[in-house]
């Protein structure tokens, strides 16, 4: 009975290790990247895409204008991005980004007269617009 307890004990051991080893080799690292990649992926999406956009896109909730050196913006543009991967079906939901430091899109600051960002603008009623990092302010804005 006794070598029974002892062999049993072993193998648990031995499951516990390999369970172990297994969560901190090869979840550990899955989950460290998705935590990464979640606060990632909005900086290098605000500084590399966007290069040039050649329309107002009229199907689109809002439109919103921004510098990525401002740190303001910096701080409202992850949800702005969050906001449209979690609305990517829908086109009327989501918010188009434009970096207005980009020498292409430099037009849109004159042409609807851009004075600070974040600046949001109703893309069929430019004379809507907030200047807001406010997520709630926003929202309602969005909404509206």
């Amino acid at each position: 009975m006794k070598s029974y307890i002892t062999k049993s004990a072993g193998s648990l051991n031995r499951k516990i290790n390999y369970l172990q080893t297994t969560i901190i080799n090869k979840v550990l690292p899955v989950i460290v990247l998705l935590v990464a990649g979640f606060f990632f992926i909005p900086y290098a999406s605000m500084n590399f895409q966007n290069n040039d956009v050649d329309h107002i896109n009229k199907n689109n909730e809002a439109i919103m204008f921004y510098s990525s050196t401002c740190s303001h913006c910096q701080k409202v543009y992850p949800k702005i991005f969050w906001h449209n991967v979690l609305n990517f079906k829908n086109a009327d939901k989501q918010i188009q980004t434009i970096n207005v430091q980009n020498p292409n899109n430099k037009h849109y600051i004159s042409k609807f007269a851009v004075q600070e960002t974040p600046t949001l603008m109703k893309p069929n009623n430019p004379d809507i617009r907030v200047v807001s990092t406010d997520v709630q302010v926003i929202n309602d804005f969005s909404e509206r």
